[in-house]
């Protein structure tokens, strides 16, 4: 656990000595289909997801890697569904992937190991890819050295500008699988309990704190995702896999906590890139 944590601080200390462009030109909040560390597939997404078409730009200078105009990779970290796509490999072991691009409309002087300048162009969006015949980047960052994929609005140029995020029907769920609905139970008996509120369908916070009694019980961060025994993880008190982020396709696991008997006061942070933050407290009583 403390090893996982020094690994990301130090994964970000090294990230934030870099300031990448962004792949497209609308770099407003609503131009994000879907966000890094999404339930996508009934797993954890590694892609920042683009909601309209689109020209497409390299973020960072570098060489091309890859140029993929088939449906299928054997990348764990690559979605097999990218369809035609670019990926270009960047100093410190980075590389930059694009997905769902229309191959009709790629570079044509891309070529393999072909050196590229930052803010060159790619290609176009298309319909290569698994956006539900929708015409929209799937854009991946990758540290292969570590092997994990990284948020890419950790390396972006940071934008003053995010979707407001929002607590909804929060809810706790202990061992036995029974459910307390927060907004109307404040009474439980005590033990391990997950803390899941409705999750929306676009945004996913950057931090989760759950702190008891002001003091931190659980933290998930969306730095990274990484993959083990072929299953992605986030990493919290615990590596939690996608089925525990999202038990189902409604909700998103904010934290566990221990409650012991007593009164307890419960509070809930979620946190966007630019430390904008909502809080919520809760009075409990436990027996």
């Amino acid at each position: 656990m403390k090893k996982s944590f020094i690994f990301c601080a130090l994964s970000l200390i090294s990230i934030n000595l870099f300031a990448f462009g962004w792949p497209v030109e609308n770099t407003e909040s609503n131009s994000i289909n879907s966000y890094f560390g999404q339930n996508r597939g009934d797993t954890l997404s590694t892609s920042l997801v683009f909601s309209e078409p689109t020209l497409v730009k390299s973020v960072e200078k570098g060489e091309l890697l890859v140029l993929m105009t088939e449906e299928q990779d054997d990348s764990d970290f690559f979605p097999t569904t990218l369809g035609t796509s670019v990926i270009i490999s960047h100093e410190d072991d980075l590389i930059s992937v694009y997905g769902n691009l229309d191959k009709n409309t790629i570079n044509s002087e891309l070529t393999k190991n072909t050196h590229i300048q930052s803010q060159t162009v790619l290609a176009t969006t298309g319909m290569s890819g698994w956006q539900n015949n929708n015409s929209s980047l799937e854009f991946q960052i990758i540290d292969t050295k570590n092997d994990v994929a990284i948020n890419p609005k950790i390396l972006l140029d940071r934008l003053n500008n995010e979707f407001e995020l929002f607590f909804s029907n929060v809810t706790l769920k202990n061992k036995n699988d029974v459910s307390f609905d927060l907004r109307t139970q404040r009474s439980f008996p005590a033990g391990v309990y997950r803390i899941y509120q409705k999750r929306d369908k676009v945004v996913s916070p950057y931090k989760t704190n759950v702190l008891l009694n002001g003091i931190i019980s659980d933290q998930i961060s969306y730095d990274t995702i990484k993959e083990e025994n072929n299953k992605l993880y986030v990493i919290g008190k615990k590596k939690y896999t996608s089925s525990n982020i999202y038990p189902n396709k409604e909700n998103q696991l904010l934290g566990e906590v221990m409650l012991t008997p007593g009164k307890n006061t419960l509070t809930i942070i979620i946190s966007d890139f630019l430390g904008n933050q909502k809080q919520v407290n809760y009075f409990l009583s436990i027996y």
